[in-house]
């Protein structure tokens, strides 16, 4: 096999390995986030954004290689060097969309687990600079000839085709660029996970996991590193023979950034699948901020603070605690009713909710009922037996 052919194979193969497995991860995600804690947001949309595109990335390295991609110009036809050099052309269309709809999911899912100030800002800035920096190189890509077939076309070397290029230093320059503002947001959003993680209520292993799939972000920014020596390689009059290990090298970047992205939210699909409960994750897939001393005392029952000590040690009912929560929502109407007797150490308490709706009106009911015992000695030596009782 030639070296022509192993560099066609090579970038054929990793297109066609990474394209499924980032769609796999993709649809995985969507089922966790529309099915399974049912809370599909912005960055689920912006990750299906961004694997869209990848698809059409992938596609095109694909359809490149079948007309020449890794070949000298000197072996190809006219009308295929053309062809070829118009895939490479909606590669890097494809990729800075894939490369930006990536970056801001990532980043919106961890602003879901951010509550300091300072990491909250850090990922809008790394926001505003990846939109910023994927624009103009979009831009860049797009109008870097003059008509935009002039790109593929003048490949053919046919002297009747007519048209210009900016310079070819200009590309490389900009593409330095950036993959530098690349490289620099994917090390922020690959090592930020760390200082996330450690404060969630996880257990070690369960951390370190997350925080490694996360944090694969930065192995995605390895491969922007790997890509700079190549860069240059824009420059050769052979482009689809000395390339082709730049386009490997973002086809690598841009697939392991989709699919760590997408794997740090099926954490919920694992518990679904075991056929534990999923309502004790939030929607970005981590278990919820909890209370220890709610908790505890949750689990502990209520305490029994009705017991008065004064005098005749006698049980006060009405003392008994009750926490109510009253959540409000926009159209519907809350009500509480107590009613009490004076001859009686029964309390109820009806939370009677109701909301002018079509169809009728809906009553919501919570009942529960505490009883407690309290035994005492007269001065015969006689027991009395006194006992109340609230009913919530």
């Amino acid at each position: 096999m030639t070296d022509e052919e192993n560099r066609n194979l090579a970038v054929k193969a990793v297109a066609a390995v990474f394209m499924p497995v980032a769609c796999i991860a993709v649809g995985l995600r969507c089922y966790v986030r529309g099915f399974v804690v049912r809370a599909f947001g912005l960055d689920d949309a912006a990750m299906v954004f961004a694997a869209l595109f990848y698809v059409m990335f992938c596609s095109c390295m694909i359809g490149g290689t079948l007309y020449g991609t890794g070949y000298k110009f000197a072996s190809l036809e006219p009308d295929n060097r053309a062809s070829a050099m118009k895939y490479w052309w909606l590669c890097e269309v494809a990729y800075c969309f894939a490369s930006i709809g990536c970056k801001i999911s990532v980043c919106i899912f961890l602003l879901r687990i951010t509550v300091k100030r300072s990491h909250i800002w850090t990922l809008y800035t790394v926001m505003i600079l990846t939109v910023i920096a994927g624009l103009v190189f979009f831009f860049l890509m797009l109008l870097q000839c003059k008509p935009l077939s002039y790109f593929w076309n003048r490949k053919k070397f046919d002297p009747s085709i007519q048209g210009y290029c900016i310079n070819i230093e200009i590309i490389i320059i900009m593409t330095y660029i950036y993959s530098v503002f690349a490289a620099m947001c994917d090390f922020t959003v690959g090592i930020l996970p760390i200082f996330l993680v450690k404060k969630l209520q996880m257990k070690k292993k369960a951390k370190l996991a997350v925080v490694g799939i996360l944090s694969m972000a930065c192995v995605a920014s390895s491969a922007v590193i790997v890509r700079f020596p190549f860069v240059k390689t824009f420059a050769n009059d052979d482009f689809l023979w000395a390339t082709y290990q730049i386009a490997i090298w973002s086809c690598i970047e841009a697939g392991l950034g989709i699919t760590a992205g997408s794997l740090a939210t099926l954490r919920p699909l694992l518990h679904h699948w075991l056929g534990t409960r999923s309502d004790k994750y939030n929607s970005s897939g981590f278990p919820r901020r909890s209370n220890s001393r709610r908790v505890a005392s949750a689990q502990r029952g209520l305490p029994l603070g009705s017991l008065d000590a004064s005098n005749r040690s006698e049980l006060r009912p009405d003392k008994l605690a009750v926490m109510v929560t009253n959540i409000e929502s926009q159209g519907v109407g809350s009500t509480w009713r107590r009613s009490s007797s004076v001859s009686s150490s029964e309390e109820a308490l009806t939370d009677q909710r109701s909301s002018h709706i079509p169809g009728g009106k809906i009553h919501v009911g919570v009942h529960q009922t505490f009883e407690v015992t309290q035994t005492t000695s007269d001065d015969n030596g006689e027991g009395s037996h006194r006992s109340a009782r609230e009913h919530v």
